[in-house]
């Protein structure tokens, strides 16, 4: 019995060590090089996503945030204005799961009516435990904004709140810069 006993301290250690040293390996910056989630119409979406396009910005944002809301059609200009040159926008709307995980269907619903209202055409992922694993277990604050690069890589600065149209375009064309 003490044998038993004594195997399965040193595995839960081993697993406790493991998870720890995983845990410590996370704080750095990561990318979103390897993920599987959905979009809010419910297609398969993986890291393949930002590969047709030399940057991404990602919107992380929330059904109950004014400030997101109101910059997401600039978001949708923006989009357009910077296609030839290769930049993508992309929203991942946090509010969408019960913490069981179960879809919360009354914010889906209104974050497909939010889009459909602000005319933010552009893609729109759900919070997947993957996504979740990789970056979104930091969001602190909604709007949160960060850019990735064709392969999954985040790169520049990461931007806590609303910005201006016209402040969104000074920071894409300063970060295509970092990447040219």
């Amino acid at each position: 019995m003490p044998l038993s006993r004594r195997r399965i301290i040193v595995v839960v250690l081993t697993i406790l060590l493991i998870a720890s040293t995983a845990s410590a390996a996370g704080k750095a910056p990561q990318g979103l090089n390897s993920f599987w989630t959905i979009d809010l119409e419910g297609k398969e979406v993986t890291q393949e996503i930002f590969s047709p396009y030399k940057l991404t910005l990602v919107n992380v944002w929330a059904t109950f945030c004014s400030p997101c809301l109101q910059e997401m059609p600039d978001l949708a200009e923006l989009r357009d204005e910077f296609a030839t040159r290769g930049v993508n926008v992309i929203g991942i709307v946090t509010d969408v799961y019960h913490s069981d995980q179960t879809i919360f269907m009354r914010n889906l619903g209104t974050a497909a009516y939010i889009i459909e209202q602000t005319g933010a055409d552009y893609t729109h992922l759900l919070p997947s435990q993957d996504l979740h694993n990789l970056r979104l277990k930091d969001v602190q604050v909604v709007p949160e904004t960060f850019f990735v690069d064709s392969k999954g890589n985040i790169v520049g600065k990461t931007y806590y709140g609303a910005r201006s149209k016209s402040a969104w375009k000074s920071v894409i064309e300063s970060t295509l810069a970092q990447l040219d």
